[in-house]
């Protein structure tokens, strides 16, 4: 346990025990009759908002850990929906034929749990779409991976990672309506700098009208979901790109690349608000999580 976590508990456990003294108070005087009584319950609530939010954020994980559970039982797959609509799941590919309808049949404000390496690219820019229009908490359990983490990652306004799950980002093709392709190349970002990126696939003149659909669509999700009138899919920062050109210096490439980002710099990139239960501690943190989950990649930890 952290000192912060430890300084966090104390203040809480503190919080508990004037109100459960006030509480004893009020319970015998007599002067605290009718309504004056729950006025000055709330007057402490109010004053003490850290013991709200800590218990609402409790009670929060403990429905996402609810979710997690219904979406690990026997249900429809790739995606479910629980029987009163508050609980969808994501476990799989997203796949160009994949059903999406469930999510439509979410209700607002429900709760979207994704584990997932991603898939189509179109389908996954559409399903995100969903997931916003539902207002949804995305959970992520396991991993996320690739376009899981480019689009359904910040598809909503309010994300959070379980413990012991992998966020990873890796290399799309530029052209997002065809696969991703081997070759790598420098490409120059708006901002000047170089980074390594998959090269360009030219598509067929009879999928260029499906290309640009798709390129506009994209375009369309990080404008509204982003906050750099520069970004560009993938994120990631200098550190990574330095490791990255370290240990792949090679144009043509087969490896599978992967890497986390680390949580300090999504504020100034989404407008999602995306929460780490924990965000690994190490390059050995990453390489177990991706041992235990069978996972052929190899991830860059972003410290």
């Amino acid at each position: 346990m952290t000192e912060a976590t430890k300084t966090l508990r104390r203040r809480h456990l503190s919080s508990q025990r004037r109100l459960a003294n006030l509480c004893a108070e009020i319970s015998w005087r007599p002067q605290w009759t009718g309504f004056a009584a729950p006025l000055l319950v709330f007057a402490f609530l109010f004053l003490n908002p850290s013991l709200v939010s800590a218990q609402g954020q409790a009670l929060d994980k403990q429905n996402y850990y609810r979710a997690v559970e219904f979406c690990r039982s026997a249900v429809v797959r790739p995606i479910a929906l629980n029987a009163d609509r508050t609980i969808a799941c994501l476990d799989g590919k997203i796949d160009e034929g994949t059903d999406r309808t469930p999510v439509d049949n979410l209700k607002e404000g429900g709760l979207f749990a994704v584990r997932s390496a991603g898939g189509d690219i179109a389908s996954t820019v559409a399903l995100s779409n969903q997931i916003g229009d539902r207002q949804a908490t995305v959970i992520v359990y396991d991993y996320c991976l690739a376009s899981c983490a480019n689009y359904l990652l910040i598809a909503p306004t309010y994300a959070y990672v379980l413990k012991g799950a992998l966020v990873a980002w890796d290399y799309e093709s530029t052209e997002p309506a065809l696969p991703s392709c081997s070759r790598y190349a420098s490409v120059r970002m708006p901002s000047g700098e170089f980074r390594l990126q998959r090269g360009s696939c030219e598509p067929m003149p009879e999928k260029e009208a499906d290309w640009r659909r798709v390129v506009l669509a994209q375009n369309k999700f990080f404008k509204q979901r982003v906050i750099d009138p520069l970004f560009e899919a993938p994120p990631d920062n200098r550190y990574l790109r330095k490791v990255r050109k370290n240990l792949y210096f090679d144009s043509v490439l087969d490896h599978r690349i992967a890497w986390t980002l680390h949580p300090r710099y999504f504020a100034r990139l989404f407008k999602t608000k995306v929460i780490y239960e924990a965000y690994p501690e190490s390059q050995t943190d990453v390489d177990d999580l991706v041992s235990r989950l069978h996972l052929e990649l190899k991830v860059i930890y972003d410290p």
